[in-house]
Formats: structure tokens, C-alpha cells, sequence
């Protein structure tokens, strides 16, 4: 009986992800930014997309399509994904036959609580309303200290508008020195101000192939085929750059304030989409994708006025206590404050790369300091952020799992602010609890 089937192979194949599960189906995927992979919907009833709009979230897992005609097509792991394709919805009464049906493409075998392989169910073949599409492979960046002479040259090029000066001095309380510092500059707004910028990056010699943000575009009534027909531009949107720094000073990626509610911030990344995109408007080459979600290693402002790239961050400041907060500007501007390193995630759940960068930096105390509504968010279901909450579980056991380092979490009462820097621009300090000892006691800064 189908219902016989071993609970071994059914947890090998809940193991199995969306995007491998995907990708081995043979679908079309690209990266869609820092969060998300972006495919064609799996429902066939969906009928043919001129573009994909079905998301893959790349930490949580979970699949939606945002394409019109309200289909629906939408789950949390890869089961769920291959019911859509194969039956146009997610039903239980699919389960056992969905689970044989990922077992044999991810070639895991079906064994039955007997012993016994095979199964007994006739399967259904999938309903292809449109060709396979094949697998992008994504574009490989230039290395760090590329992107860094690219990206320092070219932020020294960019403008820096007014309005934008008075946001960073009041909203976010920069000093002039600071913003120097930091490297924040504007998005060039006109077309000439782009290219006179892009012609002297390129007169000077600097490669912007595989630069994530430089891309080429095709000239108006230009042949795809010929070379002079492209030309280079940038692909920003938005208010200003934001520099990301590794821990040796480099700039390595950007982020675009957009100005925009949702989202705020994008990074700046040019994915091509030559193998696919058939519009020549819309066509793009030469550039990269931003990659894996970068860390942001942030010193005091002082430190970064001097700090010169390819020199490691503990070569100016000791390491001994670090502080990991969600952001860009949360670290930054909690830097100066707490006169610490600072390390900003771009979203809580990008922390794997922590653990290994602070036993190379001989670090004796971590503090985990992200947004409040994490503990507490009264019109959130169960009181609080319950996704970023399950990431700072998942820190915090990562972190705790290393001995020698003392881990705590800095709490703070979220009507004083959402992020550390509100609380801190405030002129308050969270209270910070020991994970181990669960002792609890105040912050104070100098």
C-alpha cells in the first residue's frame, strides 16, 4: 500500500528545497535581488508569462507567485511546489504521490515500510503549458579589491544633493565627517551626469564587466549582435549609495536607498538577462547580481577616515566585544556611538558568517542587537516578528555552540525606538541579557 511507504524516505524528501527541487526539474531561475530567487509559476493552469513573477524566498524557503490572475499558486517547501506542477494545487490528498514523484527526480529511493521498493501509484505527468526554460547560471562578480577601486572611483564621481545632506544630518544625525567617512553619495539623476561619469571610469581604465550595478544597455533601434550597438550605464533607481564593507576595509557591494516604503533598500546589481529577455528594451549584459547578502563591517567614523583597504579592521581596533545589528545605517551611526565594530546584517537571517569572522578576530563577547518587534510586536500573530524571531533563535544557538565567547542580547523597550540606533540616537542604552547565566544588567556607553 502507498500508505506503507517508509517514514525515512518521506523525511529525505521534506529535506529537499524549492530551488533544488526546481532546478532539478529543469526551470528557469535567476537571483531576484538579496532576499529572493525568482521562476516561471509551477501552476500549468496559469497559462504563458512573458516574465517570471513566482518568488523563492532564500532563507525561509517559501514560494509565491505574484503574476496576475490571482492563481493562488503559493507554499512553504518543495512537496507544495511539485503539487502546483503536477495538479495545479496544494492538497494532502497529494502528499504520498508528490512525495514518489520528488523522490524519483531527486533520485532518492522509495522504500516501503517492508522493506520493498517501488510504489503504487499511477503517476500523473505534469502539464507543460510552456516550453522548458533552461537554468540560468548566474554571472560570477569581479573580485573584492575590483569592485572596490570601481566602486571607490566611481563614489568619488557622484554627486551629493542637497536634500540628501539634510536627511543623513537630521534623520539620521550624521556629521559632516561622517558622512565623508561612510562614502555616501547620490544617485546621478541626469542622463549626461551618468554617461560623463561612465566615459571617465572607462578612460581611466577601470573594468566594469561583472561589476554588479554597471551594466550595458542597448542603444535605441540597435542589433543585439553587434557590439557597438551596447553601451554602459548603471542600474540604480533610488535617492544615494550606501558603501557595504567587507573586514578588510574593501567596498565590495552597495545598497540603494529607493525612497521607496517598500522596499527601502535594494543593492545595486545587473544580473544580465540577455538568454531570456526578448525586448530589446529591456535588455541587459555585462553586469552581475549582487551575490550572497554581504556582511557590513563598520568601524567608529575616525577609523574609516583612515582605514585603507586590504587592511584587516582588528589592524586599528580590538575585537574583544562585537556588536551584529540589522543594517546599514543602524550600524553605522551605532558604531560611533558604542565606539565598537559593528557588524550589520542585511536581515537577521544572514548570520552564518559571523560565528567564523569572530573566532578569526580572537572575539571574546558578542552582542546580538536586532529590531525589537523581534520580542515584542503587539499587531504582529503571537506578540512578535515570529520569522526574525526564529533567525535570532538560530543566531543565538549558532553562537552559543562556540566556546570562549560570551553571548548576550541587547532588549530595549520598543516604544524608545524600533532599531539600536533609535534607541541610541535618543540618548538611551539597552539593558543586555547573558544567554547562559540569564544575568541581566545595563548598558553603558562612553
Amino acid at each position: 500500500m502507498a500508505s506503507s511507504i517508509h517514514p525515512q524516505t518521506i523525511e529525505e524528501v521534506k529535506k529537499v528545497t524549492v530551488l533544488q527541487l526546481a532546478e532539478r526539474m529543469g526551470r528557469f531561475i535567476k537571483s531576484a535581488g538579496s532576499r529572493s530567487w525568482v521562476t516561471y509559476c509551477p501552476n500549468p493552469s496559469h497559462g504563458y508569462e512573458k516574465t517570471p513573477d513566482t518568488y523563492i524566498d532564500k532563507y525561509k524557503g517559501n514560494f509565491q507567485c505574484f503574476g496576475g490572475g490571482g492563481c493562488g499558486c503559493k507554499g512553504g517547501d518543495a512537496i507544495s511546489f511539485y503539487s502546483w506542477s503536477q495538479f495545479g494545487e496544494w492538497d494532502k490528498k497529494h502528499f504520498l504521490e508528490c512525495v514518489v514523484g520528488i523522490a524519483e527526480i531527486m533520485g532518492i529511493p522509495v522504500i516501503y515500510n517492508d522493506g520493498s521498493p517501488g510504489h503504487d501509484f499511477e503517476r500523473r505527468p505534469a502539464t507543460i503549458s510552456t516550453p522548458p526554460r533552461p537554468v540560468i547560471k548566474e554571472v560570477e562578480p569581479q573580485p573584492d579589491d575590483v569592485c572596490d577601486r570601481v566602486y571607490r572611483r566611481f563614489l568619488s564621481l557622484c554627486p551629493i544633493y542637497q536634500e540628501h545632506v539634510d536627511e543623513w544630518r537630521t534623520k539620521r544625525q550624521y556629521s559632516n565627517e561622517q558622512i565623508v567617512a561612510i562614502g555616501l553619495r547620490s544617485i546621478p539623476r541626469e542622463y549626461t551626469e551618468i554617461n560623463s561619469i561612465i566615459k571617465t571610469l572607462l578612460s581611466e581604465g577601470y573594468v566594469l564587466e561583472r561589476v554588479p550595478g554597471f551594466t550595458q544597455r542597448l542603444r535605441r533601434n540597435g542589433n543585439p549582435q553587434n557590439e557597438r550597438d551596447w553601451y554602459w550605464t548603471i542600474a540604480a533607481a533610488g535617492k544615494y549609495f550606501i558603501p557595504v564593507r567587507n573586514e578588510l576595509g574593501q567596498i565590495v557591494r552597495m545598497r540603494v536607498s529607493t525612497g521607496l516604503n517598500k522596499p527601502k533598500y535594494r543593492w545595486f546589481a545587473s544580473g544580465p538577462n540577455i538568454e531570456f529577455e526578448k525586448d530589446p528594451v529591456k535588455m541587459r549584459k555585462g553586469g552581475a547580481a549582487s551575490g550572497t547578502p554581504q556582511l557590513n563591517i563598520v568601524a567608529p567614523h575616525p577609523v574609516l577616515r583612515t582605514w585603507e583597504s586590504g587592511d584587516e579592521i582588528t589592524t586599528y581596533m580590538k575585537a574583544e566585544m562585537v556588536v551584529a545589528t540589522e543594517g546599514e545605517h543602524k550600524s553605522y551611526i551605532s558604531a560611533n556611538i558604542v565606539k565598537k565594530i559593528l557588524i550589520g546584517m542585511p536581515g537577521v537571517g544572514q548570520y552564518k558568517e559571523i560565528i567564523p569572522m569572530l573566532k578569526r578576530w580572537g572575539t571574546k563577547k558578542l552582542a546580538i542587537a536586532v529590531d525589537m518587534d523581534a520580542l515584542l510586536a503587539e499587531d504582529k500573530k503571537g506578540g512578535k516578528n515570529k520569522n526574525v524571531f526564529d533567525h535570532l533563535v538560530e543566531f543565538s544557538k549558532q553562537a552559543l555552540e562556540e566556546e570562549g565567547i560570551e553571548v548576550v542580547i541587547w532588549c530595549w523597550d520598543p516604544k524608545l525606538g524600533k532599531g539600536l540606533d533609535d534607541l541610541l540616537l535618543g540618548g538611551r542604552t539597552p539593558i543586555e541579557i547573558d544567554l547562559r547565566t540569564r544575568e541581566r544588567r545595563q548598558v553603558y556607553v562612553a
